[in-house]
Order: structure tokens, then sequence, then C-alpha cells
């Protein structure tokens, strides 16, 4: 096995040198260049002694139900054959130039090894390091001139920051900033984890958003967390990014988050990290995608709501619901989770009062008394109004929410029927809590 330590030559067939200017280290694309080596393995590098060699993990688009790119994960082995994990190779880091060399090697391994896909279609998505992204042209320019070498076009080229490493906004852009004029797109690595906020997002606009295994860690553990998760996703797509969630382990794990519209999914279920991983969607990615079809619509039907929407309507239809507050409302005596029904008009604006189950006045929570009073109350901004018009005669069930008038977790059927010179919107709340 060839050592640069000794003289030996690399791909670029030209000895290690290292320039000096200005008191700063060059490591440059040629100095990198001639530290990368080949076999019948692959391409690869020798850093103090450990062999650097790259496995790639798929990102599979569920619509495109195949994979559309692959994460670069280095990996080490000392010549006894014993594996060093990253942690272990970062931690062998003395000062910042040795910092630079190590990331830059990492990438130039991944872009040599990437040739082998010979795919224009596919990704590579790229680690690069805090540090590195604000200092490293300090160090000579590498990237640009490795992708040139290489002939890979920078839009196949995703730059992955952690954001959360670079506490300076300025900094932060800049490097977004550079990577971005090459040509490459930008990806926030870990968000959700730590400090993560959607100000970075709006600031640094990728193209996307790796949401940390975290979330669905505790969406696996905590309802109220299960119940936002949808919403999250929903947030970063309209920030104008694709979602990516990384680290799905498990069956359990892959429903729950095609439960929300996540573009892409990346873990351990659907691949380990391969030396040459498949371009094929693996098994499991087809199998839980039609799952997820027969279990939502099992879903719907044993949880009552398909049933629950057909018996609103035909309330509706029949006449059985109107704006007479005095009388009661048929569903009050046949769905315990009903308690609420009011009346919209074509501008949002409630028509006459909430009508409520027995006794649902007697329990409400008195701390939240100014919000009781609805009357002419205007919900024309809710999904439930607008959602409902846009389909008169289809009944709508909205995402969870907190009421504001009972103030407890529910979700609201609407639906808009012609009333004469206008259309009215007819909406029952139910109580998630029952």
């Amino acid at each position: 096995m060839p050592d640069p330590d000794y003289g030996a030559t690399g791909v670029a067939g030209q000895p290690v040198r290292k320039k000096r200017g200005r008191g700063i280290v060059t490591i440059g694309f040629e100095e990198v260049l001639s530290q990368v080596y080949q076999d019948s393995e692959g391409f690869f590098a020798i850093w103090k002694g450990i062999r650097l060699y790259s496995m790639f993990q798929g990102i599979y688009g569920l619509s495109q139900k195949r994979a559309v790119g692959f994460e670069g994960l280095i990996r080490g082995r000392l010549p006894s054959g014993e594996i060093v994990s990253p942690g272990e190779i970062m931690g062998r880091i003395q000062g910042k130039s040795e910092l630079v060399l190590l990331d830059r090697l990492f990438r130039a391994v991944h872009l040599f090894n990437f040739q082998r896909f010979r795919d224009p279609n596919v990704w590579l998505f790229l680690n690069v390091r805090p540090e590195v992204a604000i200092h490293g042209r300090r160090f000579g320019s590498f990237f640009n001139a490795m992708l040139n070498h290489l002939d890979i076009p920078p839009h196949q080229i995703v730059v992955e920051i952690l954001e959360s490493g670079i506490p300076d906004n300025s900094q932060l852009l800049e490097a977004v900033q550079y990577y971005r004029s090459m040509g490459c797109l930008i990806a926030v690595d870990d968000f959700g984890a730590g400090h993560s906020n959607f100000d970075r997002i709006w600031l640094l606009k990728p193209e996307f958003v790796k949401l940390d295994r975290i979330m669905v860690e505790e969406a696996g553990r905590r309802d109220d967390i299960r119940r936002v998760l949808p919403e999250i996703v929903s947030l970063t797509r309209a920030s104008g990014s694709l979602a990516l969630m990384e680290g799905i382990e498990s069956e359990e794990e892959s429903l729950m988050v095609l439960g929300t519209d996540i573009d892409f999914v990346q873990g351990y279920y659907f691949a380990p990290p391969q030396v040459l991983p498949s371009l094929s969607p693996p098994a499991c990615l087809l199998e839980v995608l039609e799952k997820h079809k027969r279990t939502r619509r099992v879903r719907d039907e044993s949880n009552g709501i398909t049933r629950l929407a057909r018996r609103f309507l035909e309330v509706v239809e029949a006449g059985s619901a109107n704006e007479n507050e005095s009388m009661g409302f048929p569903l009050f005596e046949e769905e315990d989770r009903v308690v609420r029904f009011f009346v919209l008009d074509d501008s949002g604006c409630q028509v006459g009062r909430n009508r409520t189950r027995s006794g649902e006045e007697r329990i409400a929570d008195p701390r939240f008394g100014p919000l009781r009073e609805t009357q002419r109350a205007d919900w024309s901004r809710r999904s439930y109004f607008w959602e409902a018009l846009r389909e008169p005669g289809r009944v709508y069930l909205s995402a969870p929410y907190l009421s504001t008038t009972g103030v407890h977790l529910c979700q609201t059927l609407s639906v808009a029927i012609p009333c004469g010179s206008g259309m009215r919107v007819y909406c029952i709340d139910l109580d998630l809590g029952r």
C-alpha cells in the first residue's frame, strides 16, 4: 500500500508538495490530488497511517421511488484491518492546517469514487466542516479545480453545511454564497438539533434542509411532537427548501415520516452506507410506500373519520343543521368527540353563536373566557373555511390545532353548501382528547 510520507505517487503522478505563503501552509488542488490513490477497492487516501475510503448512503425520493442522491461518508482502516471511526480520525487532528487537509482529502476521495456511478441524474451530498467553509480559501483553491479535473458538473454536488457550527450569520452566508457561486446546491444539515431555528433557513435559502434524526426519535416518544412534525416539514417546504428526513431506522419510523409532506428519506432502514450502492430502490422502500397507502385508508376507516364525514354531510344536506341556536345538533348524541357546531357565511364570519354539547360550557376552562364569545367572529383565515369553499359539497378535515374556543386540541370537519345567493360553511369541532 503506498504511503505518501515515503514519496509514493498518487493519482496525479506527483509527489506531495507543501508550499507556504505568508506563514500559511498551502493545501490546494495539486497538494490534495497528489495524496489520492487507487487500487482494486477504489480510490482512497492515507493520513497518519489510516486508509481513508468512501462509503455512500442512499437518499431516496418518495415520489421518484428511487435513489436521487448519495451522501459521501468517510471510513478509516489501519494496516492491521482495524476500523477507525470518523470521530477517532478527527480526534487526531492537530491544528487548523491539518483540519483543512483532512476535510479536503475526504471530499476528494468521495468525488473520485462518485465517478463510478456514471449517472448524471444523481446528486452527491458532501459534508463540509464549518471551520473549513469559513477559512478554507486561505489555504489555496481546491474545490472548483477538483470538480473541473474530474469533469463533474457543480449542480450534481450538494454541499452540506452544519449551520449550528457557524455562529456568525455573515460568515455563514459568505460560505454558502461561495459554494453557490460555483453552481453547487446547498443543504443545511442536522436541522432541529441544538439551537437550530428557521431564521437561518430564511437567511440562507438552501435547496435542501436535512431534518435531524432527533425529530424522528422525539416524535416516536411524544404524541405532541408527532402531531407537530408534519407542520415542521410543511414550513420547511413553504420556506422554499426541499425537506429530507435523515436517520430513519425502522418501518415504524418510516411510516410516521410518510405521514408528512417529506420529499426525501435517508437511513439504515432503507440502506446502510456501502462502497458502491445500487441505484435501484430497495425493496423495503417500495413496500413501505404501499403499506402507508393501505394504512392510511384503514386508519381513516378505523377511527371513524370517513364514516363521520359522510354522516355530517347527510345531516347538513337534510337540513338537520341550521342556524337556529335553540335547536340541538344530531351528532352531539351520536358522536362523543363532536363538541362544537357553528356556521360561517361566505366571507368567513360566524353566523349566530356556537352550539355545544350539553354541559360543555360548564366544564370549559374559565381562564380563557375572553375567547368564548364567537358571534360574528371572523374565521376566514382558517384552512377549514377556504378549503371547504374551494370544493363545495366535499367534507374537509383540518390538521390538528389548538382550539381558541375550547382550549383543547381539535380537528374541524367543514363543508360548503349553496344557500340562497351565497354559500354557508358548516363546521364541527372534534375534541382529540376524547
